[in-house]
């Protein structure tokens, strides 16, 4: 079998593709896992959490994985292993992108969908495969039909769900933050811009695995699998970081910008006896310095919510704190 059951018989340049997409799995995860703890000032959250889960997941999963497709570890062993990597590396990256899902849509029925439909999916696709491959790795033959079937169904069911995710994540991008983000320049167009990309990408990622799968490339495939949600979390850990960075942008800050394209467009010309005068000061007109504005708490895993804050009218930009 070519993997299903055990270590696997390959050609020389197979085996060092598979080490090859293993070894930049955990590249990544090492990367991650640095960025994940010099960006976040309190570890807390589950945002923070479901990152270091599906992160070391993503580790665990390749290195089992590793070992026991080239016979270094004993088999079984290391199957009960790589299931436990692959909860945490599928299901921990949809519940990343559902902990900032409420960045970009105040519908909470979203909220709920998304939510219901990663616990119902985790049941459905994770329990049965789980039964089906430690069976066929503990020597019941008749488990490896089934597994192989199931196998295909539970890599199309989690790429639907992260398709949908990245779906939502466009649309909402696309029809509510646009004109939010917009406000912001050309910082937050990059903002959106990034966004689309980035989940447009994802959803590329699991069609190269269903290729992989659906041609019987078993072995490739699982191989391939680390590296593609390594690569999904780092781009969506920086995406959603800067989605953040922007949204915590203040109004006095928004305010100073719009002047300025006002003053650059030149409406007043010098000679003209129409310019208006600059407001007097008072201590209420003071701007806040930028240290007395940001929040000293997480700088990624908050946004700053401030008293006169304009996003009244767009409650998804009204956050308080990473847990929806």
């Amino acid at each position: 079998m070519a993997g299903q059951t055990g270590p696997i018989d390959v050609s020389r340049g197979i085996a060092m593709l598979i080490a090859a997409l293993f070894a930049l799995a955990c590249f990544n995860v090492l990367e991650i896992t640095i960025s994940t703890f010099t960006t976040f000032n309190r570890r807390r959250g589950l945002y923070f959490w479901s990152m270091l889960t599906a992160t070391w997941g993503t580790l665990l999963h390749a290195v089992s994985g590793f070992l026991r497709y080239f016979a270094l570890a004993p088999n079984f062993p290391m199957s009960v292993l790589i299931c436990i990597g692959w909860y945490a590396m599928v299901t921990g990256q949809s519940v990343v992108l559902y902990s900032r899902l409420h960045l970009v849509t105040s519908h909470h029925r979203y909220l709920r969908f998304v939510l219901w439909m990663i616990i119902i999916d985790a049941c459905i696709f994770h329990i049965p495969t789980t039964v089906l491959f430690l069976g066929s790795n503990h020597g019941v033959t008749s488990f490896i039909k089934p597994f192989n079937i199931y196998e295909r169904v539970q890599l199309t069911g989690f790429s639907v769900q992260e398709t949908l995710i990245s779906a939502l994540y466009i649309w909402e991008t696309v029809t509510g933050l646009r004109p939010v983000l917009a406000l912001k320049g050309p910082r937050g167009q990059r903002v959106i811009f990034n966004i689309i990309l980035v989940n447009t990408i994802a959803i590329l990622l699991d069609a190269s695995l269903l290729a992989l799968e659906y041609t019987d490339h078993f072995d490739i495939q699982t191989s391939f699998k680390p590296l593609v949600y390594s690569l999904k979390l780092k781009m969506e850990f920086t995406v959603l970081n800067s989605l953040v960075a922007v949204i915590r942008t203040t109004p006095p800050s928004i305010e100073e910008i719009q002047r300025t394209d006002h003053d650059n467009l030149n409406f007043y010309p010098r000679w003209s006896g129409d310019q208006p005068s600059p407001p007097p000061f008072t201590p209420e007109s003071q701007q806040p310095e930028l240290g007395d504005r940001l929040n000293s708490g997480d700088r990624c895993d908050r946004a700053t919510h401030f008293p006169w804050s304009w996003t009244s009218n767009y409650p998804m930009l009204d956050v308080k704190s990473s847990v929806s």
